[in-house]
């Protein structure tokens, strides 16, 4: 999913420190506003170390009420670093949480499906994890 720049503006909000300093949640939240990205991209654009740390205990609380949530799913296929090696990445995406899985109607919200297909088309270099 691509966050909208209200969206993100409202993000940013919730999670830069009053200090105004951008910190390892900020910059996830920055990075990931743009698109789908795998792991080691995260982790090395971002500076950091523990990113599923960072999300669960820093950023998902705080911009649940924002109806957003980061969150990370396995691809559907092994993906490889820039040596071309194959490596466990899963992608870290944010999703919309209007999707209710006991609902008959499941709206038009987020998808592995589409992070995958962002990921191929759109951001190939979160594929090879950029330059």
């Amino acid at each position: 999913m691509i966050l909208s720049d209200e969206q993100l503006t409202s993000v940013l909000a919730l999670v830069t420190p009053k200090d105004g300093v951008e910190r390892q949640a900020s910059r996830i939240c920055r990075l990931l506003a743009s698109g789908a990205f795998r792991t080691g991209a995260v982790a090395s654009k971002c500076s950091v170390g523990n990113i599923s740390d960072v999300v669960t205990t820093v950023i998902n609380p705080k911009i649940s009420k924002l109806g957003l949530f980061i969150g990370c799913v396995k691809p559907p296929r092994t993906l490889h670093n820039k040596f071309n090696q194959k490596c466990g990445d899963w992608l870290y995406s944010f999703y919309t949480t209007d999707i209710a899985a006991n609902d008959d109607d499941y709206g038009e919200g987020s998808s592995v499906e589409e992070a995958v297909l962002a990921v191929d088309t759109d951001y190939p270099s979160a594929q090879q994890g950029g330059s």
